[in-house]
């Protein structure tokens, strides 16, 4: 099971709105920030920043640019049974349904990785205390033990 993101769809969610390649990178950031899942897609339409390839790796995540093609029409091929498929767009939230894909509108996918992300935050457990005192009397008291010279 995959997710699968319709970046520039995403985009259109961050406050600042849609933008150039900045932003793909800024969005990239901020959904690596939140956890996304390891082997998690995400879609921009248009050609890879000067550089960058196609297809590439970034942290966990797959960046995938669609080139000559777009967006919509990669994310219908990679599409699979059980993945989930980010987007608000209708057309293609059906055709994915039509591949047996699950669709997520990108508010609530985003909103349940930052409950994730909080909840993870909050179960960590408290630093240990050390009982200071308590080694320092041990060692005072020869339970170091001595060590060859």
């Amino acid at each position: 099971m995959a997710y699968i993101l319709d970046g520039n769809n995403i985009l259109g969610l961050l406050k600042d709105g849609p933008g150039g390649r900045g932003d793909r990178e800024r969005l990239l950031e901020h959904l690596l920030s939140l956890g996304l899942p390891a082997g998690s897609m995400v879609v921009f339409d248009g050609p890879p920043p000067q550089g960058r390839p196609a297809r590439g790796r970034r942290g966990r995540v797959v960046v995938v640019y669609s080139g000559g093609a777009t967006a919509d029409s990669v994310i219908q091929k990679l599409a699979n049974p059980g993945d989930t498929v980010v987007t608000r767009d209708r057309e293609l939230a059906l055709a994915c349904r039509d591949r047996r894909a699950s669709v997520e509108l990108p508010g609530a996918f985003l909103s349940a990785l930052r409950s994730k992300k909080k909840r993870a935050a909050s179960e960590k457990p408290a630093p240990a205390t050390v009982d200071v005192d308590g080694w320092m009397e041990y060692f005072r008291s020869g339970g170091g033990g001595k060590r060859g010279r």
